[in-house]
């Protein structure tokens, strides 16, 4: 690489501020990486696509869910009680104004009714919003301030909360009407212990069965085309560039739980830092995976820039390190929008598998 292109490239690091604390500054071998995974992260590598072995699978996964939503949501009779990390919550007995805050997504993969939330035209789940005439309530999301006067002029019957609100939220809107919280991070978990709160439990397991049904579709047509190939997830952001890992990521998780894409060995090495991701510009030559997502920007909610981060992303592209890269050179890198790849509930991770199968499956 010649002098000026060696400058570009640290003047870039320099600007992004990336520090490399997400990954180590040196490059590290295969063996030295598994070397250092936990039992669990090597038994996820070694999965199996035949369609029996993935109906096994799943069916543990069901189960598994299934019992946590139970946990979560038990019966006594005629009553519901909901134990959520912010609290618990008597079920009422009747609910038809309900008021939805950041938990929009399994509602709607439920079809189950709710008056108002909160959203915009970025949103994956606009249209079906507009469509069942979903008011709009205020909610800051950077400071997670809701408008309380304005829920409480809804007159809802039940709440239900993204927990990440926080135990003030809850505390505040307990006072307006019975409210419910739900980790939207864990979809599946989230999607059904809403289905038994609201008393359709079959409603929420056929809508989970057949969320794995359209993963083990696309999965085995990836396994098809992709032949085994390795794949990483960068996130490009106004001052960094973040390197998705295996398992730890609520973002990309079901990359690899769902649909046993093979991580490339800097994702893995990723894994073994629960921290800080960034990696610095020097250490994409290491990058080696055949196939990469790239996404720019900070999703739907934010107040943030996006265009800062796709300009940077346009910028990386005219530099030889992108270049080079194995995933740019086969012309296998996919763009997606951060706003549905960021957001979480199984309408938008089916959604995100589907730009996976878009690009790669067929």
């Amino acid at each position: 690489m010649n002098r000026t292109l060696i400058a570009l490239a640290l003047g870039i690091i320099t600007a992004l501020g990336l520090t490399g604390c997400g990954v180590q500054q040196q490059a590290v071998t295969h063996d030295e990486i598994m070397s250092q995974l936990p039992d669990k992260t090597k038994a996820s590598l070694e999965r199996s696509n035949d369609p029996k072995e993935i109906d096994k699978e799943f069916r543990k996964r069901f189960e598994a869910t299934q019992k946590t939503a139970h946990n979560i949501v038990q019966q006594d009779g005629d009553t519901i009680t909901v134990k959520h990390q912010l609290g618990t919550t008597v079920m009422p007995k009747e609910h038809k104004r309900i008021v939805v805050i950041r938990a929009e997504d399994p509602m709607i993969a439920l079809d189950e009714p709710f008056i108002a939330a909160s959203y915009n035209d970025k949103s994956y789940l606009y249209k079906d919003l507009v469509a069942r005439n979903v008011q709009h309530i205020s909610i800051n999301d950077e400071t997670k301030s809701i408008n309380y006067e304005q829920v409480q002029a809804l007159k809802p019957d039940l709440i239900i909360m993204r927990d990440s609100y926080g135990q003030g939220a809850y505390d505040a809107l307990s006072k307006i009407a019975p409210t419910i919280t739900v980790n939207v991070n864990k979809e599946e978990v989230a999607l059904l212990s809403i289905a038994y709160a609201l008393g359709v439990p079959e409603k929420g397991e056929m809508r989970l069965k057949a969320y794995y049904d359209h993963a083990k579709q696309i999965r085995i047509a990836l396994a098809d085309h992709m032949n085994s190939e390795t794949t990483a997830v960068l996130r490009i952001l106004n001052k960094e560039i973040r390197l998705y890992s295996y398992l730890r990521s609520d973002m990309t998780s079901f990359m690899a739980e769902l649909l046993n894409i093979k991580p490339a060995d800097m994702v893995l090495e990723s894994e073994l830092n629960a921290s800080n991701h960034a990696i610095s510009l020097e250490r994409l030559p290491d990058l080696d995976a055949g196939y990469l997502v790239v996404t720019a920007g900070y999703g739907s909610t934010s107040s943030n820039n996006s265009n800062i981060a796709m300009e940077r992303l346009t910028n990386m592209e005219k530099d030889d390190l992108w270049k080079n890269l194995t995933a740019v050179k086969e012309k296998h890198v996919l763009l997606v929008d951060s706003s549905l790849w960021l957001a979480h509930g199984i309408i938008a991770k089916e959604l995100a598998m589907d730009d996976l199968y878009n690009a790669w499956g067929k």
